[in-house]
């Protein structure tokens, strides 16, 4: 029996050993994505020209990041059984929406390129499959347990993100985002 340094083939369980590290390195990314995209969106508020009422409670400033950061991704705040997105229905706004929708996009974007510089896997599909999997896993776990965490009640009213456009979007954005910057930086590596 020859060894995998004399054949250069892994065996089926050093293959999924591998497999596994590297989808479970993609879900931090796409955790992390997540989260960089909601402290860009804080940071406009906090540092740049986005305003709050500063008198607000810290709790409930950080539920309004969250809210501003899902309507980012076209996911609608639910208010008394209305759907608002405060970013796109401002009257006036501090920041063009455009700005904040980029936010997460750009997060995204600079998380999978890193992954996919730091990471390999032998097979161009195989690595843009597995890469775009694994990233859009992380971020919508963390899209599905933010549509529950932002939620804000008073005098009976409630208003958080939809959740299933929260599952949607949290899905679809790294799937797309993720699978196409890895298939590029695949391609231009090569």
């Amino acid at each position: 029996m020859e060894s995998t340094a004399t054949t250069g083939v892994e065996s089926p369980p050093v293959q999924s050993k591998r497999l596994a590290r590297f989808c479970a390195r993609g879900v931090s990314f796409g955790i992390l994505a997540y989260l960089v995209g909601y402290l860009l969106v804080a940071a406009l508020f906090v540092f740049g020209p986005a305003n709050i009422d500063q008198t607000t409670h810290l709790d409930i400033q950080l539920k309004w990041f969250g809210f501003v950061f899902y309507n980012a991704q076209f996911v609608p705040i639910a208010v008394a059984g209305q759907s608002y997105n405060y970013i796109t229905q401002a009257a006036d706004p501090a920041v063009p929406p455009l700005v904040y929708q980029a936010i997460p996009i750009l997060a995204l974007g600079v998380a999978s390129v890193v992954f996919a510089v730091r990471s390999r896997l032998e097979g161009f599909v195989q690595m843009v499959v597995y890469s775009g999997a694994s990233v859009a896993v992380g971020y919508a776990v963390l899209a599905i347990m933010g549509a529950l965490l932002f939620s804000i009640s008073s005098s009976g009213i409630t208003a958080q993100p939809e959740l299933l456009k929260a599952a949607v979007y949290g899905a679809a954005y790294p799937i797309v985002i993720a699978t196409v910057v890895t298939g590029i930086v695949v391609f231009v590596r090569r």
